[in-house]
């Protein structure tokens, strides 16, 4: 197997160009410009280079025969290009979920079709067609792209999503907002934001950021380029590819779920770069460090040690997503993404516990779960899929291999999820016959 990265990546004989475009991957034949081994593009011009030292140029694509000489060409006018075939999902794919209970709404955030949907509380149930919203958030003015992280304020009626990748941004909506329409105001966040909670007494709002290993709180009103009041960052935080977060005003405290992805870019040469974790003193490289749940004051600010953890093999967190606490049963609720599972931990759980509960099983319908949120009125949890189009329901006292109460499908049940939803690099394996496409 061969492949030279591009934006454009191709191997001829036959031409085919892999296009990934917005979680689609297109697939071309020779219709397009064509490309001949030593000859010219129709619509431009073309170069041979020995693949040990092909390199891509802006505005170039590249293709190699089975000789070994990849030839590199240059368009140099429009040409249309139609796909053969075409590797996409037509259906949203559920992120994170907020419950608003005082005014029966639930919304989700779709990383596929890049949207956010507003379902009504009592939706869902055992039908295997799809489950109607009431509203959706699409377009391009609404600004939301690779959302993930989702938060509602039910007195302001406002519904706060942070874009992951690409935009870098978080933007609110009104309630009864919907198509494509611009939000309220929006605010410039670090690369990798994911998780998000609001602070309502403290008007703040939290924000992990996965790229630099950090939560950000900003003001609830924040818009534009605006500073954090606040950074929880450093060495001494445990925080490691941070995801789900809560801010748990009651308590006065912070709950982050990590993934353990750790890593230190400071050189002397370059002490800061942007987007990177950079600590002087701190030997450079990287490491994994075991999947954990850390807690900090509610106020904490720069390179604070977390006031207890929960980490170790008894614990079972594995690729630990969004979680949520119950504050009057005292219960910390996590999308434990990599065992297909929901662990209940005690809130003031430390060290190397076990989960106090699990929901685990081939009747639960969990299928990597990544958002997850109680409604603690109608005393319910909710849990999204990250590999299913649907969301589940269960009773918060839920556990074992328990059936739930009902299900929110965004496409029917026989449509199966492509695998991918934000892809940025493709190859191919000739031998065996494969195309391959990184998240």
């Amino acid at each position: 197997m061969q492949i030279l990265t591009s934006r454009f990546w191709a191997r001829i004989i036959p031409l085919m160009l892999l296009i990934q475009i917005a979680g689609t991957i297109l697939i071309s034949s020779p219709a397009g410009p064509q490309i001949t081994p030593g000859g010219n593009s129709q619509g431009g011009n073309s170069r041979n280079a020995s693949a040990a030292t092909a390199q891509i140029l802006p505005g170039e694509f590249c293709a190699m025969p089975e000789g070994g000489t990849w030839t590199v060409a240059t368009l140099t006018q429009a040409a249309d290009l139609p796909a053969v075939r075409q590797l996409s999902d037509p259906f949203p794919t559920f992120s994170e979920v907020a419950v608003d209970a005082e005014n029966n709404r639930v919304v989700i955030t779709d990383i596929n079709r890049k949207s956010v949907l507003i379902y009504d509380r009592s939706s869902g149930g055992a039908s295997p067609e799809t489950t109607a919203p009431v509203g959706q958030v699409l377009g391009p003015d609404t600004m939301i792209g690779f959302v993930a992280g989702v938060d509602v304020d039910p007195v302001r009626r406002e519904i706060f999503a942070v874009n992951n990748d690409i935009e870098d941004t978080m933007a609110v909506f009104a309630y009864g907002q919907g198509g494509n329409a611009k939000p309220a105001r929006v605010l410039v966040v670090p690369h990798q934001s994911w998780g998000l909670s609001l602070a309502h007494q403290r008007e703040e709002i939290a924000i992990s950021v996965q790229q630099v290993n950090a939560v950000f709180i900003y003001r609830r009103e924040a818009s534009g380029v605006e500073p954090p009041v606040r950074t929880i960052q450093g060495p001494s935080t445990g925080l490691a590819d941070p995801h789900g977060i809560f801010v748990d005003e009651q308590h006065q405290e912070i709950l982050v779920a990590n993934h353990g992805n750790w890593r230190n870019e400071y050189t002397e040469d370059r002490p800061q770069r942007v987007n990177a974790v950079s600590y002087r003193g701190v030997p450079p490289g990287g490491k994994f460090l075991a999947p954990s749940i850390a807690v900090y004051p509610l106020t904490a600010n720069g390179d604070m040690k977390p006031i207890r953890v929960i980490q170790g093999p008894r614990a079972g967190l594995n690729y630990p997503m969004a979680l949520d606490v119950d504050l009057e049963h005292d219960e910390i609720f996590l999308a434990n993404n990599g065992d297909n599972s929901i662990l209940v931990f005690s809130r003031t759980g430390a060290g190397d516990q076990g989960p106090v509960r699990v929901i685990r099983g081939d009747r639960t319908g969990l299928d990597m779960p990544i958002g997850i949120a109680l409604d603690t009125k109608n005393d319910e949890l909710w849990v999204t899929n990250s590999n299913s189009h649907a969301a589940v329901v269960f009773p918060r006292s839920a556990s074992g291999n328990v059936s739930p109460k009902r299900t929110v499908r965004n496409a029917p049940a026989s449509a199966l999820p492509v695998g991918f939803t934000n892809p940025m690099a493709l190859g191919y394996d000739s031998k065996r016959n494969e195309i391959l496409v990184p998240n």
